[in-house]
């Protein structure tokens, strides 16, 4: 198990096996994991700011209260992942989701502001108290997905 407090910044990890690996409060900003499997790992409250998850493996990761701030999530596979209060948007940098698989994820709390979601897989997901200020959903599937009435009115486009 890795410990909190672990620095692994600006490095390449592309394609690397880390599935069931246990690294909460680790910081892998800029990391280049694209490609790699992080299924069932937990990440719970890691910095992944800036880092290329793009096509990562990441199917029931724990991403609670992790920084996915301006993190490429461009298709990756997030089904059943927990991504419970996680922060993906600074004002400045703001995750990219497109395309990502976020089947019967658990978004609760999750600050989804200015998100780019486009055709992003959100069915059965649990979108309950998520902030979607200024998130694009254009063409997001939201089948059987449970969110508040007003989880997308300040959406700019659902």
């Amino acid at each position: 198990m890795v410990r909190d407090g672990i620095v692994i910044k600006n490095s390449d990890l592309s394609g690397v096996d880390l599935s069931k690996i246990s690294m909460p409060g680790i910081d892998l900003s800029q990391v280049n994991l694209a490609g790699a499997d992080l299924s069932r790992a937990n990440l719970r409250g890691a910095n992944l700011e800036g880092a290329n998850l793009e096509h990562a493996i990441m199917t029931r990761t724990n991403l609670a209260i992790a920084n996915l701030k301006g993190a490429n999530l461009r298709c990756a596979n997030l089904m059943a992942a927990n991504l419970s209060g996680a922060a993906t948007s600074s004002g400045q940098s703001t995750a990219r989701v497109i395309g990502a698989n976020l089947h019967r994820a658990n978004l609760v709390n999750a600050d989804l502001r200015d998100a780019n979601l486009i055709r992003a897989k959100l069915s059965w997901a649990d979108l309950r108290g998520a902030n979607f200020i200024g998130a694009n959903l254009s063409r997001a599937i939201l089948q059987g997905a449970k969110y508040d009435p007003d989880a997308f009115d300040k959406a700019i486009s659902v």
